[in-house]
């Protein structure tokens, strides 16, 4: 089938999903902020001690798939640069110039360090934006295991109840649960099971939907870059490596500019006690950038996913616009992180001035 039939066929069903006489009104999924639960450990939340959560989520998911593609990547591309032509062509000649483009770019701001800093800038850039753009691929929302939506409002409950107070007893915990439960079974806000099909239920003239409408959709994968995990995992390795390798420019001196303390100058003038105060708040920027890092990307990438979701349930069709303008921030938020660190690691690598 040629291409632009693929591309037809996908126009008539977004006109289709317009027309709600058909029935064919979008399911949205769970929108919240945690990756949703699929599989669960062993012994819930207590498994391991907690460390991995309370099991085995639709963003850890997607984060392996990230790492497989990006491994399938590396591979298939070396093993292409042994048998190159002299003329490359196809994916192979795109990735040659994006890669010479990018160390051109590095070189140029990172000068001898170039070598040492360009696998963090390139690998955040090929990371970031397959994670970003996963929330991208058809139906990779859609497919998913049906959930009773009284349940998942009630885990949700206990989640934010937890992150509030670790030390909650068990009664105070199956309570709050059966509360969360009870009045979202109430509310009737999901959807409903026809079958094998979840299907958007219908609301009456008082807003009100049928007493069976109590399911949703936990999708199987989820853009790993909408989870604070992913994106403050990166956002560590980025702040981590960039002291690292200030240290290992300019050995314990680097600390100098974060710590200054000099007793014979403040004696003579009081004033220079203020280059201690500004030394303790570069020291806290720095700290602070691992947050600036995470949420900038949480926050582009669940706002584009969310928006994404709510369109498709109002006009289908208007998606068209929205998928290309989540493309195009896929890119843009990957390049933001990627030339951020690469800045902040040729920065930390400079002398201060009096060692000039």
């Amino acid at each position: 089938m040629k291409k632009r039939y693929v591309v037809y066929a996908a126009l008539i069903g977004l006109i289709l999903l317009n027309i709600p006489a058909l029935g064919l009104i979008p399911v949205l999924p769970v929108i919240q902020l945690p990756g949703e639960v699929l599989w669960a450990w062993p012994g819930g939340s207590e498994f391991l001690g907690g460390l991995f959560g309370r099991g085995f989520t639709n963003t850890f998911l997607a984060t392996l798939i990230t790492l497989a593609i990006l491994l399938w990547m590396t591979f298939s591309l070396r093993a292409k640069s042994r048998t190159a032509d002299e003329v490359p062509t196809g994916g192979y000649n795109f990735f040659e110039m994006l890669i010479e483009f990018a160390y051109g770019y590095v070189e140029n701001s990172a000068g001898k360090w170039a070598k040492a800093f360009f696998p963090f800038f390139m690998t955040f850039i090929l990371w970031i934006v397959v994670a970003n753009w996963m929330e991208l691929v058809p139906m990779v929302d859609a497919v998913g295991k049906w959930e009773s939506l009284p349940h998942a409002k009630a885990e949700q409950a206990v989640l934010a109840a937890e992150a509030g107070d670790e030390h909650l007893s068990e009664e105070a915990i199956h309570e709050i649960e059966q509360k969360a439960e009870l009045a979202a079974d109430e509310a009737n806000l999901g959807d409903m099971r026809q079958g094998v099909w979840l299907v958007k239920a219908p609301a009456d003239e008082n807003g009100n939907k049928s007493a069976e409408a109590d399911w949703t959709i936990v999708p199987y994968v989820r853009a790993a870059a909408t989870d604070l995990n992913f994106t403050l995992a990166i956002a560590l390795i980025s702040v981590i490596m960039t002291q690292y390798y200030g240290m290992k420019a300019l050995g314990m001196k680097y600390w100098k500019k974060f710590f200054v303390w000099d007793g014979d100058k403040i004696k003579e003038n009081p004033l220079a006690i203020m280059d201690s105060g500004v030394g303790l708040l570069e020291f806290i920027s720095e700290i602070f950038k691992i947050v600036s890092f995470a949420f900038r990307l949480l926050g582009n990438i669940f706002a584009g996913q969310v928006l994404l979701f709510v369109i498709g349930g109002l006009l289908p069709i208007a998606n068209l616009l929205f998928w290309h303008l989540e493309f195009f921030v896929g890119i843009l938020q990957a390049a933001v992180f990627a030339l951020l660190t690469l800045t902040f690691m040729s920065m930390a690598t400079q002398g201060h001035g009096e060692e000039h």
